[in-house]
């Protein structure tokens, strides 16, 4: 019994032995552990209503175009579409080869609609000749797909009426004007890309900007018209006040000419003059009544106008 004794005492002091040892071991853990840092709540990495997306096109620093979605955002009317496009600022960052490209603007005006609330797309584009471009695209509600392109002053400037009178208002608010980059696309296979300022298109229809196209033609060809019937008229202004000087010079202020062959010479100069007054004073009033058809052709069409960048050969994008 005794022996018997000895064994159990022997067993129970390992067992209290073997419990301080691990008793020690866990508080030694769990001290260690309450020193880590705090593991960060799997939301402050993750929010399920944004994704990026990586796409196969370089900016301007080499870096991939990287989109950011936002699964909250909606197509847009026509109307929300302008209204966002007139305050984003996208279009007013210069266009610097190497520095910031057409990649870099679409990116830049997608990731802002994004985050607007408004679902866009990068869209990009091949010519039969030529380096590509980059764009964005909106589905919008009411007016279907509708393509934008923001791409900032530096790229391509926009072209100038013919010339026109200094004289009218026109030049002086053509001179004076301060354009936007924001621009209507119009994208088709085999067709060459056009593009129109959101303030002066009302439609993303091809058929709309081949419209635009013809009347801007026929404005040109009015205006170098209109141009040249000026030129003529102020020579002939010029004549005529030569001839009135050479009248008066002849008169020499007299009121009674008592030469009848000096007074009948003098008098068909007065005549001759007064009809080629006449003449002056209607054709001015029919170049006045031209210029202000022009003023308002130029105001529905705009002071200038987007030369088209090429035919277009294959269109991608990405939404």
């Amino acid at each position: 019994m005794a022996h018997i004794k000895i064994k159990i005492k022997i067993i129970i002091l390992v067992t209290i032995v073997a419990v301080a040892i691990f008793t020690g071991c866990l508080e030694e853990v769990v001290q260690t552990s309450t020193k880590l840092p705090k593991i960060p709540e799997l939301t402050e990495f993750f929010n399920p209503n944004i994704t990026e997306q990586t796409l196969p096109y370089s900016k301007a620093s080499g870096s991939r175009v990287c989109l950011v979605n936002y699964k909250n955002a909606t197509d847009p009317t026509w109307n929300e579409l302008m209204s966002f496009l007139e305050k984003d600022d996208s279009d007013e960052q210069p266009y610097i080869e190497g520095s910031f490209v057409c990649a870099d603007f679409a990116e830049m005006l997608h990731n802002n609609a994004e985050s607007s609330g408004i679902k866009a797309a990068f869209v990009g584009v091949d010519f039969v000749v030529g380096e590509g471009h980059a764009l964005n695209a909106f589905n919008t509600t009411d007016k279907g797909q509708v393509y934008v392109d923001c791409t900032g002053k530096g790229f391509h400037p926009p072209v100038s009426p013919s010339r026109i009178s200094q004289e009218t208002d026109s030049y002086r608010e053509y001179h004076h004007f301060d354009y936007s980059s924001d621009k209507i696309a119009y994208v088709v296979d085999g067709k060459e890309y056009g593009s129109i300022s959101i303030d002066k298109a009302t439609s993303p229809e091809y058929w709309f900007y081949e419209v635009y196209n013809q009347k801007w033609d026929a404005y040109d060809r009015a205006l170098e018209a209109y141009n040249s019937d000026i030129e003529e008229y102020n020579k002939a202004v010029e004549a005529y006040e030569r001839d009135v000087d050479a009248y008066e010079t002849a008169v020499g202020g007299r009121t009674h000419i008592s030469d009848p062959e000096e007074y009948e010479r003098l008098n068909k100069m007065y005549d001759d003059l007064k009809a080629r007054e006449n003449e002056l004073e209607i054709s001015g009033c029919e170049l006045g009544a031209r210029r202000d058809r022009l003023d308002e052709w130029q105001e529905e069409l705009g002071y200038y106008r987007w030369e088209p960048l090429g035919v277009v050969t294959e269109v991608d994008g990405y939404w």
